[in-house]
């Protein structure tokens, strides 16, 4: 949301929502309401008249926006990012990725990959102390953990990290490794484990310490990701730097739920988002297992985005 709003060079301002249990009814029983936010949220939300354009993310907010634009009496614009879980007839743009189950619809932009501030963003200087002793090349892996229905693959991951770990022993270079909130501190053990035992320079980071995500993928000559999260993946394709997927395994919950999804409505992705889909477009882009450079021009897309977020301005 804040890479698009940047993008679109106009003043905004940014509302962090807090909600309270009603959220969970979803924005089809919800409608246009903001009686499933916290006061102190609808205290700040309704302070001032509504903005000119809203853009939101999440299926939360939608019955916000939808508050918004009736007490506007139409004249707000409204852009959502990713899956807002009611028709795009209801905003002005939704712009999402491959993965999610929503219908073709003239008020919806499908763009490849997620936009993304992450590798855009200036790396923090107080890193440069952690990250500069670390020769090049520095081979980059980026750790997610488990969604609703795909696990880590423990094997292929720890196959992957001892290939990066032996490059940089016979070749040269470093290894850097990052977690995320969602990695299960097991397998996070067991990395640390393999980079404590390397024949080469390591660097492990979490989320929250020093050396920042943006730091770590400014200062990365290639990287891996597991295949997990749709923004991680993004992050990685915005650096332009050669990239390759870890692949991730289907949980048993994912396995049978794919399943029957698929014998009902085959071809169609599950709800409530299928990142076969997701991977089926980066394979078309030429982005897979093996590191290779994403062909596909960020700048274009961002332009795309922002030509039709501009056209909502000017009517």
């Amino acid at each position: 949301m804040i890479a698009l709003a940047e993008a679109l060079g106009l003043p905004f301002d940014v509302k962090q929502l807090d909600f309270n249990a009603l959220c969970h009814l979803g924005p089809r029983l919800l409608g246009a309401s903001s009686i499933s936010l916290t006061a102190a949220s609808r205290a700040q939300i309704f302070a001032s008249e509504p903005p000119d354009l809203t853009i939101s993310a999440g299926h939360r907010s939608v019955p916000l926006v939808q508050a918004l634009r009736r007490r506007s009496g139409g004249r707000l614009r409204s852009i959502h990012v990713g899956f807002p879980r009611i028709s795009p007839a209801n905003f002005d743009l939704v712009v999402t990725t491959p993965q999610y189950p929503i219908p073709d619809h003239p008020n919806l932009l499908r763009i490849p990959y997620a936009l993304t501030r992450a590798a855009t963003a200036a790396p923090d200087p107080r890193d440069e102390t952690m990250l500069e002793p670390l020769p090049k090349p520095r081979r980059l892996l980026i750790i997610g953990g488990p969604t609703l229905f795909w696990d880590l693959d423990q094997a292929a991951l720890l196959k992957t990290l001892s290939q990066m770990v032996a490059e940089a022993a016979d070749e040269g270079g470093s290894v850097l490794v990052t977690t995320s909130p969602r990695t299960p501190a097991a397998i996070e053990q067991r990395v640390a484990r393999l980079l404590t035992a390397a024949d080469a320079p390591t660097l492990l980071a979490a989320p929250g310490k020093p050396p920042a995500y943006p730091s770590l993928l400014a200062a990365a000559d290639s990287i891996r990701v597991t295949a997990d999260s749709v923004s991680m993946i993004s992050d990685a394709i915005w650096t332009g730097k050669p990239l390759a997927l870890v692949p991730v395994a289907n949980s048993t919950g994912g396995r049978i739920y794919t399943g029957v999804a698929d014998r009902l409505r085959p071809g169609l992705p599950v709800y409530p988002q299928d990142l076969r889909f997701f991977w089926r477009g980066l394979s078309r882009l030429g982005l897979g297992d093996q590191l290779s450079r994403p062909p596909a021009s960020t700048d274009a897309e961002m332009r795309r985005v922002r030509a039709r977020a501009r056209s909502l301005l000017s009517n």
